[in-house]
């Protein structure tokens, strides 16, 4: 596959993953584009970032291959993310290696934080009662756990449709 052929490719996920697709963007700074408006620290808020790693996520199924942790931290022009790309589906077993690491790390996953989140707001409900405080704790806990529980669930789901990608 020819580093143009990626590219169209790799635009073609962009604008299915933006947030409005058919707009102008600049190739150099494409990513930034992911958000409306453009964001140019795009990682550097929790919708940016969350959009950035679905976008990641997204062409490593497209291409059957996996980022490393360092690939994932840069960021790309639309040449660069091809020729990156284009390095990756070289590599082959280097991609399953990764995925496996991937793999292992979700299986080390720790649910700490969600369990401190119920213990602090079951301890609310007990000392304050029913009222707006405990109403307004349980809707902010609530998107807080839920925010981190998705991404969680959201990975090992991603894991598994790699591994079967990477199969074939």
């Amino acid at each position: 596959m020819s580093e143009d052929e990626i590219k169209s490719r790799i635009l073609e996920v962009f604008e299915s993953e933006r947030n409005s697709p058919g707009l102008d963007f600049v190739e150099s700074r494409f990513m930034d584009f992911l958000t409306s408006p453009p964001k140019k620290n795009l990682k550097n808020s929790f919708g940016g970032a969350r959009k950035y790693y679905r976008f990641m996520d997204s062409i490593e199924y497209e291409f059957g291959i996996c980022f490393t942790y360092a690939d994932l931290d840069k960021t790309y022009s639309v040449n660069g993310l091809a020729k990156k790309v284009s390095a990756r589906i070289k590599k082959g077993k280097g991609n399953n290696m990764i995925l496996k690491r991937r793999k292992e790390e979700n299986g080390k996953e720790k649910y700490f934080l969600e369990i401190v989140l119920l213990l602090i707001l079951t301890g609310l409900f007990y000392w304050l009662g029913i009222g707006w405080t405990t109403i307004l704790a349980s809707i902010v806990f609530g998107r807080i756990i839920y925010w981190i529980l998705s991404s969680k669930i959201y990975s090992i789901k991603h894991a598994k449709r790699m591994t079967e990608r990477l199969k074939k």
